[in-house]
């Protein structure tokens, strides 16, 4: 299976409006009908001891009708915090997991990523009329850059 027509127009659109070229995978992850959206030049921020890499997520075949899942991940994996976080007195990155296997059959290759599982749509329902990848990005990079000890 390929990505539709539609899918990949809203890849499109997304590196159009948010400045960062996106790619979407060939096919879906092996065993999952979701295709892996990912950039390889996103800004982290200061505390992190990487600059930038790769920030991305996954969206399903039937894109609108069913939004991306509700997290996202980045690349590399041995990314930590520069001083502990004064909370959790911990250079780990907070929930987030190492996972193998998540971005296989993309452009990245089957490479461990660090996966942020947040609960992005818990408030507002994806709206297929309304919401696209865009804010779908939106989402993550907010998430992404609260305080490490923010739920």
């Amino acid at each position: 299976m390929e990505p539709s027509s539609e899918l990949q127009d809203a890849v499109r659109e997304l590196s159009e409006l948010s400045g960062h070229l996106f790619c979407i995978s060939p096919r879906p992850v092996t065993g999952t009908s979701l295709f892996v959206v990912h950039t390889e030049d996103q800004s982290f921020r200061p505390e992190y001891t990487m600059q930038s890499g790769v920030f991305g997520f996954r969206v399903p075949f039937n894109f609108p009708d069913a939004g991306p899942e509700d997290s996202f991940f980045i690349r590399p994996v041995e990314i930590k915090l520069r001083s502990p976080d004064p909370v959790r007195g911990s250079i780990e990155l907070h929930r987030a997991a190492k996972v193998d296997g998540f971005v296989a059959e993309s452009a990245l290759g089957n490479v461990p990523v660090l996966i942020f599982s947040w609960h992005l749509w818990n408030k507002i329902p994806w709206n297929r009329r309304k919401h696209k990848l865009l804010d779908h990005y939106t989402h993550c990079i907010r998430r992404f850059e609260l305080p490490e000890h923010d739920s």
